[in-house]
């Protein structure tokens, strides 16, 4: 009997292991996807700047479209899905709109103003 509790203590042990280690490896995963939505929308936001050359930076405001945010709040949307697909950013100077988006290594590839 106790053979069979040693064993089942040690499995219950690598279990937990294994479980603090992937939640480990998604706080990694969760810290590099915000580094990458606060990097990537600086390149949006310097975009908007270029375009408005008498902008302030301040007066420009940018954030990951509201779907997006949702699918990565919810873990829909992976690192690797930002590594391949970019990221998209809503953007505001004064009463002028528009998105961004990003590829995967978060040059801007389209940039679209509505007003």
């Amino acid at each position: 009997m106790m053979k069979v509790t040693s064993a089942l203590a040690g499995a219950c042990m690598l279990a937990l292991v294994g479980v603090a280690g992937s939640t480990a490896a998604l706080a990694d995963d969760d810290a590099k996807i915000e580094a990458r939505i606060a990097a990537w929308g600086r390149t949006c936001k310097n975009e908007v700047a270029v375009k408005f050359p008498k902008s302030v930076m301040a007066d420009i405001s940018v954030e990951v479209g509201a779907t997006l945010k949702q699918s990565i709040d919810a873990g829909e949307t992976t690192l690797k899905d930002i590594q391949k697909n970019g990221l998209s950013f809503n953007w505001q100077f004064k009463k002028h709109t528009g998105y961004c988006n990003t590829d995967g290594k978060g040059n801007v590839t389209e940039f679209v103003k509505f007003q």
